[in-house]
Parts: structure tokens; C-alpha cells; sequence
């Protein structure tokens, strides 16, 4: 299964940390602007993971994530 893949919503674990995938979202870069990123939401915590929107076609088992 590829990360492009995923439903908002779903949940998966991170490298052992769990989160919710939240789609394609705009996210402030500092120094850089605006830019898309696939975004995950730590559950529980405050924390947020970003992708690019090219790592869309890599395997989720690659990038160290996993369905729950």
C-alpha cells in the first residue's frame, strides 16, 4: 500500500508513535512560504508529521509506517 493511498482519517502508527492521517494540507515552511505536505496528527500528543507530496508513491512499510 502506498502513503497516497490512505483516507483521512485513518489511523497508523509512525515509527511507533501513533497518528491520524489528515490529507494534503498547506503548511507554513519559515524562510519559504506556503507549501503542500501529506500531514499526520500525533493521537494524544501535539505533534505533526509532514510529507512531501512526492513520497505519495513510496510504501508505507519503506517510510516506517504501519496500519492500525
Amino acid at each position: 500500500m502506498k502513503i497516497s493511498d490512505l483516507k483521512v482519517g485513518q489511523k497508523v502508527a509512525i515509527k511507533g508513535m501513533l497518528a491520524e492521517y489528515q490529507g494534503i494540507q498547506k503548511v507554513k515552511v519559515s524562510g519559504f512560504g506556503k507549501v503542500e505536505k501529506r500531514v499526520f496528527k500525533g493521537i494524544g500528543i501535539e505533534i505533526f508529521k509532514y510529507f512531501s507530496l512526492n513520497d505519495g508513491v513510496k510504501t508505507l512499510e519503506k517510510e516506517g509506517i504501519s496500519l492500525v
